[in-house]
């Protein structure tokens, strides 16, 4: 018997000043690896916090956040996503 699988990837995106992405990914995380605060959407992570977002099985989720950063330090906001092909 032969498994059917949903087939996905995942990509990473680094930025280092204030902006916005498009998701249109299953499942988002913003990770702060920076020593600056970044808000994202209104949610604050301090460095090394991070916040994840999942969907369920097929789910695809369309929005575009927006994220600044502030205080002295490094910017640094990693982005990984799960996007199926």
């Amino acid at each position: 018997m032969q498994m059917s699988c949903t087939k996905f990837i995942t990509e990473t995106k680094i930025f280092s000043a204030s902006g916005q992405t498009d998701t249109n990914a299953n499942s988002v995380i913003f990770v702060n690896q920076g020593t600056s605060n970044v808000t994202v959407d209104g949610f604050l992570l301090t460095p090394n916090q991070s916040w994840n977002i999942t969907g369920n099985e097929n789910e695809v989720n369309i929005k575009v956040y927006s994220f600044s950063f502030s205080g002295a330090g490094v910017n640094q906001l990693t982005v990984i996503f799960k996007r199926y092909v």
